[in-house]
């Protein structure tokens, strides 16, 4: 008799034996089962993941830099624009509440132009009327008004590119200011610019 310990050897024999028939023929052959076990990644695996975690990075990277980019001309764009829209405002009500132009201080068709203007506001004591003036100085715009200090139009982070003053002669003895404002960013390398256009009748009111 055979023993119990050839009994399951025969049988794991057996197990391993998978006959195959064709026709009247009968053929058996082994069936390996290979189960390998590995631990850790090879060289060439680590340098394709690596390799593909550097793509990704620098594709992240390239992405955050473009938003921000984005969002920092954005700001840039505002700013300007922002600052531009309040110096026109300032001068089309200064210019609509004036009653004339003084000549002798104003400087038209220029790219740095100059104007002096008459008024009803303000009117220091013992004078009749008041003056109002704004000029260039370099990249900034200046305002002056009777019996105060200059002050600064533009904003420390931008510059004045263009401020062209028209005289229009209207009917009926009126006058008419034709305005051209370039504004630009200081901050490098980031430019943004505007041009504003207005055209404000001299009435003596708003």
């Amino acid at each position: 008799m055979q023993s119990e310990k050839q009994k399951v050897q025969n049988n794991n024999a057996e197990s391993k034996i998978a006959p195959l028939k064709t026709g009247h023929k009968t053929f058996s052959f082994l069936i390996f089962h290979f189960s390998p076990q590995r631990e850790g990644f090879s060289l060439i695996e680590t340098v394709v993941y690596v390799g593909l975690l550097g793509i990704i990075s620098v594709f992240i990277i390239n992405s955050l830099i473009q938003v921000i980019s984005t969002y920092q001309h954005a700001r840039v764009q505002r700013e300007v624009l922002s600052n531009a829209r309040l110096i026109m405002e300032t001068l089309t009500k200064k210019i609509a509440y004036s009653q004339e132009i003084y000549a002798p201080t104003s400087r038209f068709n220029s790219n740095t132009g100059q104007m002096s203007l008459i008024t009803p506001l303000d009117i220091p004591t013992q004078h009749t009327t008041a003056y109002f003036d704004i000029w260039t100085d370099g990249n900034r715009l200046l305002m002056r008004e009777e019996g105060r200090a200059t002050t600064t139009l533009s904003s420390a982070t931008v510059q004045i590119t263009q401020f062209r003053l028209s005289r229009i002669f209207q009917g009926l003895g009126r006058e008419a200011i034709q305005t051209t404002l370039g504004v630009s960013s200081i901050a490098q390398p980031l430019i943004a610019s505007t041009t504003l256009y207005s055209t404000t009748a001299l009435r003596g009111n708003y």
